[in-house]
């Protein structure tokens, strides 16, 4: 009786009277317009309270939107937001960044004041109060609306089982780019590995890695928990994929649907005549993993004297290697390592300043251009002339600036791990130190190239080596030698495998397909609902 009761006082607590729901459901249905010609609308509430930023879940976010008015134009979408911008000033935005055109009279914004509770960076405890931060965001989210059905593209679960013991009829739909807690995280904390989410006070003490550990494994059951009453789950990688199914279970209601990838511009480069530039794309976050690159570049320059720019030489700014590619015929003799990344904020800019320094002390600053917020437009020409690209990061979940890089043709190494090993640089040349990695023959190569253009491609190129896999800095460091020494042929057939693996398997279209297959049954469950309630 007493679980009833409060059950039934956090229900008028968070959805409100009868009364402000028939409001808030009459103003959304004001400023909305579904066309209700063969269908009674739906409103489909998206807790994503960043939707003004400009990354890989936004692209997710707004690509899933416009999916939806394409095939089911009777659902409204209501995006629950923390950024304090107007619908209008939204959607131009998201035309401005992604070059999606959203159709304004099925979307409705509505606006938290909440957000603090997951932006904070809580000193101790964090992943628990950002959590129950989420929680109670999603309270004021579904009190000023309360949709028919809630899609969550960030990964807050915690929320769902708000949502769904506060009422039944609302199916749950998740999109997880990441699991807020791994068993990796907990293997690291575990063995007293220092890291990005262990700092070096705990992995140091014996008693708090057990304290940290103890920690990690009952929010790993909360976590577990909450995801299991999700209605249908989507992960964007099969690394997130086996991580939410060991933890969620549900495998049968788990698919990978990967993110889309812009690559319409980038698949136009040419391949030929490529700069050895090594291009890096990846905000100066600590994760990203940069110093690597700088390690493994100045161990190149020392096992391969000849990649050295000679002594009496200046070795150009960005600018002016940028001018030199677009103007002149003659190709650089020599590589340069172009990094090329966002910084959000002052620690960002410390820490691509830390990278030009240690290329100082290693001696190949000459040689090193560390590009911070570059526009777009300029990391396009970056990309359309560079012959190599490099990505570091340990468990990066999917890695979108890879395909990116697959997409506008360099050969393209990342880390032996996570997302870019399962998913997206397979078939892979792997690095062993035991043996010397070889690229693929010239005959290989060209064999290939004459049958890329039958039938399946996509079938055809993953026949093929669509780029390289490397985990310590010797192994990125042979795997440089060798992606700069590969001749024509043969990095020509690799760059055409990775760019059709690219643009077929992260395309928009292949992510809509997939959506829809798993969004479909909930529409269904919907109208079954609906049936039931008026029969």
């Amino acid at each position: 009786m007493i679980c009833v009761v409060l059950v039934l006082a956090i229900q008028v607590f968070t959805l409100g009277t009868q009364a402000n729901q028939d409001e808030t459901k009459n103003r959304v249905k004001n400023a909305t317009a579904p066309d209700t010609s063969s269908h009674e609308a739906y409103y489909a509430g998206f807790f994503h309270p960043y939707p003004n930023a400009g990354g890989g879940g936004e692209r997710v976010l707004w690509t899933m939107i416009k999916a939806i008015q394409d095939k089911y134009p009777y659902i409204v979408c209501v995006i629950y937001s923390g950024d304090n911008i107007p619908c209008d000033t939204l959607l131009r935005n998201v035309k401005n960044k992604f070059g999606l055109s959203i159709k304004g009279e099925t979307v409705y914004v509505v606006e938290l004041s909440r957000r603090w509770w997951i932006d904070h960076k809580f000193p101790r405890l964090t992943l628990l109060l950002q959590s129950f931060g989420s929680v109670w965001l999603a309270a004021q989210a579904i009190h000023r609306f309360c949709p028919d059905i809630f899609i969550d593209t960030v990964g807050f679960a915690f929320t769902y089982p708000l949502i769904r013991l506060l009422t039944a009829r609302i199916p749950v739909v998740s999109y997880t780019h990441y699991p807020t807690i791994s068993s990796d995280m907990q293997n690291a904390v575990s063995s007293r590995e220092a890291g990005f989410n262990n700092d070096q006070s705990i992995a140091g003490s014996a008693a708090m890695t057990a304290l940290k550990s103890l920690y990690y494994r009952l929010f790993g059951h909360m976590y577990a928990l909450a995801g299991s009453f999700a209605s249908t789950i989507m992960t964007n990688s099969s690394w997130t994929h086996g991580h939410i199914v060991k933890l969620f279970g549900n495998p049968n209601m788990t698919r990978v649907v990967y993110p889309p990838c812009d690559t319409s511009a980038l698949a136009d480069f040419s391949i030929a005549s490529r700069n050895p530039f090594i291009v890096s794309l990846a905000q100066f976050r600590p994760e990203k993993n940069h110093s690597l690159q700088v390690e493994a570049f100045a161990r190149l320059l020392k096992a391969h004297p000849e990649f050295v720019a000679p002594a009496d030489e200046t070795p150009p700014s960005a600018d002016e290697l940028l001018k030199g590619a677009e103007n002149a015929s003659d190709l650089l003799a020599y590589p340069m390592l172009i990094m090329l990344g966002g910084a959000r904020n002052i620690d960002d800019e410390v820490r691509a300043e830390e990278l030009r320094q240690m290329a100082k002390k290693l001696g190949i600053d000459r040689q090193v251009r560390v590009v911070v917020n570059a526009p777009w437009p300029q990391v396009l020409r970056w990309l359309r002339y560079g012959k190599v690209g490099m990505h570091t990061m340990r468990d990066e979940h999917f890695g979108i600036n890879i395909v990116e890089m697959m997409a506008a043709g360099l050969l393209t190494i990342a880390h032996d791990s996570a997302g870019p090993k399962m998913d997206i640089i397979a078939p892979a040349i792997k690095c062993d130190l035991s043996t010397t990695p070889v690229l693929p023959s010239v005959k290989e190569a060209r064999a290939f190239l004459d049958t890329l253009d039958e039938a399946e491609p996509l079938l055809k190129a993953l026949e093929f080596p669509v780029g390289m896999l490397a985990t310590t800095a010797d192994e990125f460091a042979q795997m440089l030698a060798l992606a700069l020494s590969a001749g024509a042929p043969v990095a020509e057939a690799m760059s055409r495998a990775a760019r059709v693996a690219a643009t077929t398997k992260f395309s928009e279209h292949a992510f809509c397909a997939a959506f829809y297959k798993r969004f479909n049954p909930v529409v269904r469950w919907l109208d079954i609902q609906r049936s039931d309630n008026e029969g």
